[in-house]
Formats: structure tokens, sequence, C-alpha cells
């Protein structure tokens, strides 16, 4: 076992190197310069809707790794220093590859501009892998420009600096080829390949995984009756089978078992944070992610903005009163006609994606619209933390582009050729160049001006459900953090007691308690499962307190050292023991040699 995964390893690590270093991946690596140059410049575009965002998460996800937590779960500086669990609903693994960058030396904004950039090459990356495997490698050569430039993946970029979803977009492409692959071949490496896949999608965006995992069902069945009529598929079953009713059977269930497989496998992989979102996000009050301005119904577009060449910077507007784009893209649009005039000239699996994606389109289309209501009301329990109908656009970016590849076999046989894929990748790049411009501006970053920033702006903002007055608008550390003093997180709430805050880190708090008579002690920390306390290394019990829901500690006579950490909880723990498992068995089945252990 030790010697196939290192023989794994080692031809992982080539396999990758090769597709890295291949000159079709710096061709596009070349296209994908005129969208990246902008983050290699000075300053930082902080008015994008999240940029700021984005900064302060991975600060504040830096100060929970340092003070010892392996997976970060608790933003310290959140809600005015009182705390939130961010990463319990925030899938964490933008912030684990920005966390890597700024532990090699960047800064936190250079560190984010990094993982910005490599999200866009790699979704080109991951496009291409699975547009050519399908259509060719010249039309998977314009489906991989058209993915990078189609108008929503740059206001992901710069418009909306949504770099959790901007992520995302690395995934759909590669999830699609790993069970393209997995249905066609059958071998349960692809089942491990396609997990990990899946499992990564979900790990970058829980709203993106909502809304493409309906697409990955329906490609795996447009698969499976894309195969059930190759009759070749046929004469595989009917070598091992007896009767050729038998043989459909069988076909049928082997062909279902393997994604079934890799989707298990996947939701095993993500366990890790999967399972707290499921038993613990009930502490946390929904309204202000689902209600108000959130709310779904305020957020479906009007027909003439998906094609409207508008470009704006503001934020979402509520009924189609958005102030900025939010257009499907009149290039990729006009060459997903061309890829429909194709259908008459292709035929067998190139025309079958054409005609599916061409549908997804039309469906994605239709579920953007008022008109689809109805079908959101249906589904609201889930599709509410989708929050806006509008993030089908990242969807249809990925059907787009692919469907933009495609136009390439409408033209004749021999211009189908790699200077018609360039032309036509060189007309995309100039006609959405417009779109590769933010709004730079100088910022500074550090815990004094993002507590400014929350003051100022209401935002980085949460509530559980051990609040019981109103949302605060300040806390008594809002001065100590704009002022740049040593924090004093606690106070004690009965006289004759004084409290000394020793230390203060991410996820833990440590505090000198000196009282002639047992004493309260309120720590200016929400409370939430997962934090401990001990007294003189003894356990203690915490409780919430007050209309904040802050953390409450009974202190008995005398002089002692009070420590809380934020730990985990079963929910967490036995999420973390299934992905490792589930790690383990993914790898396991990658390591085995190409062509064993079929299942049938």
């Amino acid at each position: 076992m030790k010697d196939n995964m290192q023989k794994w390893f080692s031809s992982f690590i080539l396999h990758l190197s090769s597709f890295i270093l291949h000159p079709s991946s710096c061709i596009l690596l070349a296209f994908c310069v005129f969208a990246l140059a902008p983050l290699t410049a000075p300053g930082y575009f902080i008015y994008a809707h999240d940029a700021r965002h984005s900064v302060y998460f991975l600060q504040m996800f830096d100060l929970s790794l340092r003070d010892g937590a392996w997976y970060p779960r608790w933003a310290a500086d959140m809600v005015f220093g009182y705390g939130y669990p961010l990463w319990l609903i925030l899938a964490p693994i933008p912030f684990f590859v920005g966390e890597a960058f700024h532990l090699v030396g960047f800064d936190f904004v250079s560190a984010v501009k990094i993982v910005d950039g490599l999200a866009v090459w790699f979704s080109a990356l991951t496009m291409c892998l699975f547009a050519s495997r399908v259509l060719g490698k010249h039309a998977g050569l314009v489906a991989a420009v058209a993915y990078v430039y189609v108008p929503y993946h740059l206001a992901d970029l710069y418009v909306r600096a949504a770099q959790a979803e901007l992520v995302a977009f690395v995934f759909p492409p590669l999830v699609c080829w790993a069970f393209h692959e997995l249905v066609l071949t059958r071998r349960a490496r692809y089942i491990s390949i396609a997990a990990l896949a899946y499992a990564g999608l979900v790990l970058s965006h829980i709203q993106t995984a909502v809304l493409f995992t309906p697409i990955i069902g329906l490609y795996i069945l447009f698969l499976f009756f894309t195969q059930l009529s190759n009759a070749s598929s046929f004469a595989f079953a009917q070598d091992r089978l007896l009767t050729p009713h038998a043989s459909r059977i069988t076909f049928l269930l082997s062909s279902l078992i393997y994604p079934l497989s890799a989707l298990l496998l996947a939701l095993g992989l993500a366990a890790i944070f999967l399972l707290p979102v499921v038993f613990e996000q009930k502490y946390l009050t929904p309204e202000p992610l689902i209600g108000g301005f959130f709310s779904y119904r305020s957020h479906f577009l009007n027909a003439n903005q998906l094609l409207s060449p508008f470009w704006g910077y503001g934020y979402a507007g509520e009924n189609g009163t958005d102030q900025f784009s939010l257009q499907l893209g009149l290039m990729p649009t006009l060459l997903a006609f061309v890829a429909l005039l194709a259908l008459a000239k292709t035929q067998g699996t190139i025309r079958g994606h054409i005609a599916f994606f061409a549908a997804i389109t039309a469906g994605i289309v239709f579920l953007m619209l008022p008109i689809s209501r109805p079908v959101w009301d249906s589904f609201a329990s889930v599709v509410a933390y989708v929050q806006f109908p509008w993030r089908w656009l990242i969807v249809s970016a990925f059907a787009l582009a692919f469907l933009s590849g495609a136009a390439i076999h409408a033209l004749p046989d021999a211009a189908r050729d790699l200077a018609s894929a360039l032309a036509i990748a060189l007309i995309f790049v100039a006609a959405n160049y417009a779109y590769t411009e933010p709004q730079r501006t100088e910022a500074v970053f550090n815990y004094q001006t993002q507590m400014e920033f929350e003051v100022k702006y209401r935002e980085l903002l949460g509530d559980t459900v051990w609040m019981t007055g109103a949302r605060p608008q300040d806390s008594p550390l809002v001065e100590q953090y704009v002022n740049g003093e040593k924090l004093r997180k606690a106070i004690a709430l009965d006289a004759g007691a004084t409290v000394e805050t020793l230390r203060y880190g991410g996820q833990s708090t440590d505090l000198r308690v000196e009282s002639s008579a047992a004493t309260r002690v309120m720590v200016y920390t929400r409370y939430f499962p997962g934090w401990t306390a001990t007294i003189d290394s003894q356990p203690a019990q915490v409780e919430p307190y007050g209309e904040q829901g802050l953390i409450l500690v009974r202190v008995p006579a005398g002089a002692h050292v009070v420590r809380l950490r934020f730990e985990d909880t079963p929910a967490r723990q036995i999420g973390a023991i299934v992905s490792a498992i589930s790690l383990i068995v993914a790898l396991g089945l990658a390591c085995r040699p190409i062509g064993k252990f079929r299942i049938v």
C-alpha cells in the first residue's frame, strides 16, 4: 500500500507538472494575463463588494491558526470583538490557501490577490481539460478562454471580489470531467478523482455547491443514457451475463454504482465542514442570512439585465435595480447560438453535449427570472441560503463557456484548427477586456481599520440564538481596537473583584481573577458550543449571559487563572474523523493500478 501511494503520488506530481507546463496551458496563461494583470498593480480595490471582507477574514483566520486551531472556526474580531463562528458556515479552502501564502511571507492583501489569480488560471485549466476531452483540443482552448472572460467571472473578480465563489469556478469543469471519465471507463480510480473534485466544490463555496449539485445529477443521467444507447457498452455486458435482460439490469446498476459511490465519498471528504453545518447552524439566527435584503424573493432579474452591456461597480439592488452587471455576456450568448447550428453537423457525444448544455442554459435563465418564483418557494428551506437567484450565473458561465468552445464545430472541417481557435479566443478577450479594470484604492488593513469598518458600515456582524436583545451598535472593546490598546476581554460583575487579561488570541483568552468572595466574570465573547473554561487548570462551566449572549464564568474566592478556549464539539470531531477516513479511502482508490478493482 505504501509503495502504491508513493508511486501514485510521484505519478500525480508528474502528470500535474506535465499538464501545467503543457504548451496549451502556457497559451492559456498568456490569455489569462490580460484578465489578471490588474492584480499585480499596487493598491487594492477595497470598494469591491466583498474585497475588505476577504482580507479581514484571512486576518482573523491567521489569528486563530496561530492560536493553535488546526481548523479555525471562530472569527474573534467580528461583532465588535464579541466574535462569531464564521468558519462554521464559510467553506475553508480559500482561507487555507490564502494562509499558506501569508505564512511564507506575503501580506494579507497580496495573499488574497494570489488566491484570486490562481483561481482564475486553474478554472481555465479545468475547463480546458473537460472541454478538450469532449469537444477536442481546439474547442477546449476556446471554452477555457471564454470561461475566464465571461462577464460574471470578471465581475466576481473585480466588482464583487467574492473570493470563495471565485475559487468555486475551478471545480464545475473538473467535476464534470471526472464523472465523464468515471461513467465511460467505470474505473475505481475515477471514483476518487470525482469525489475529490466534488468535495473541493463543497469546501470552496457551499452556495455554488447547492446550485451545481442538481447539474451534476443531470449530467450523470445524461452520461448514463448516452452510454445506454451505445451498443458497444452492451457488448461488454453481454460477454459476462447469461441473458440480454440480465445484461441490461447489471449494466444499469453498475453504471449508477460508480457515480453514487463517488458522491457518497465526496460527502465523507467534506464531512469536516458539513456535519457542523447540519448540527450547529441551528444556533445561528437565520434572519440576517436569509431575511430582509438577503431574501431570494427580492433578487430575481429583469430579462433585459441578462443581455445588457451595463457595467457598474455598485451593489445589488432589489427587483432588478442592481448597480453592477448581471449579464450572460453577448459573446458567449452569440457563440452558444452558433454552437446550436453545429448540431446538424455533429453527432454522438458532441451533439449530445451541445444539446445538454443548451438546455441547462435555458433552464438557468428561467430560474433567474421572477416567473420561476414558485419553483424557488417549493425548495425554500434549502435554496433560501443561496440568497440571490442571480448566483446561477456561475453555472451559466460554465455552460456558455462550454458552448462557446463547441461553436468551433459549426466551422467547415478544414477551418477547425488552432488558428481559428486562437482567433475566436482573441475576439473573446477583446470583446470583454473593458471588464477587467477594478476601481483601485489605497488602503491600510489592520485590526484598527477592521473595527472602524465594522462600526461605520455595520459589516462583519452575526447573531446567535443566545442573543435576546437587539443587535449591538457598539461594544466596550471598540475603543480599545481603534486606539490600538491591549484588549481587556472580561470584567467582574460583582464588587470587590478584579480581572486582568493576561493573553488574548483568536481562539482563547487567559484571565487573572482576584476576589475576596465568589464572583461572576463576564467575558466579552459570544457564547457558542465549543467554548470551554478552566480555573487553575480544572474544568469550569461556561454559560450565556445578558442580552448579547456573552460568556459567563463563576469563579470562587481567591486568586485564580481562568483560561477559555474554543474547542471542537462532537459534531466537529466526528466530521474530522469521517473526512480523514474518507481521504484514506480516496487515496487508496487512487493508488489502485489502472484496470483493476472494477465492480463489474
